[in-house]
């Protein structure tokens, strides 16, 4: 099986979108609640999102890269400069209600924004070899360290990152969903990794 990691580009959006809502569909399964992510408007606000091609506004060295199998696009990994305020999907603007409590700012640390990879596509590979590439970019840009956020009760992604060489700093903050869906009920648990580039 060939994977090929690139660039993404604006006539791949309809693909990442579907790996970012199949990927939540399975990956959080059981830790957000159904109706939240089984309704309709949770996928079109995916596939809007990623058609206006805009998560890269506000953000610096910000890049996504894909993987492809056999052609298909099957994953998206975004990273660049840390974020100042690290809120889904609203990246560094203050949520409505006002600005949130930032724990840290540091340009001297890269950041992974989101990772995600369709579920059928679990297990192939893709996922390690867009991590490495992801890792690749932000050291060519001379960051010596990064940092990323994941949900605290999602062992598999918990896994995969310290597998990739991640590990958790202790820092946490509460989850409240994407600022273009519904808010949860509950807001949930996310912790912060960080690796360090040699």
């Amino acid at each position: 099986m060939t994977i090929q990691i690139r660039e993404g580009r604006p006539e791949d959006a309809d693909a990442c979108a579907a790996a970012h809502i199949e990927g939540w569909r399975t990956g959080y399964r059981g830790l957000l609640p159904d109706e939240f992510l089984d309704a309709p408007e949770f996928a079109t606000q995916r596939i809007d999102r990623w058609r206006t091609w805009s998560w890269a506004d506000g953000l610096v060295d910000a890049q996504v890269f894909v993987a492809e199998i056999r052609g298909r696009v099957v994953g998206f990994g975004m990273c660049g400069q840390e974020r100042l305020k690290p809120v889904c999907d609203q990246l560094n603007a203050d949520p409505p209600g006002g600005p949130i409590v930032v724990l840290h700012a540091s340009s001297a640390r890269g950041e992974v924004y989101a990772y995600y990879l369709h579920p059928d596509a679990w297990g192939s590979g893709a996922a390690a070899a867009l991590m490495a590439r992801c890792h690749e970019y932000l050291r060519d840009l001379g960051y010596t360290e990064a940092v990323l956020w994941v949900l605290r009760d999602n062992p598999r992604a918990r896994r995969f990152y310290e597998n990739a060489g991640w590990s958790a700093t202790g820092n946490e903050m509460m989850f409240d969903g994407p600022q273009t869906a519904s808010k949860l009920a509950n807001p949930l648990p996310e912790i912060e990794y960080r690796t360090m580039f040699v």
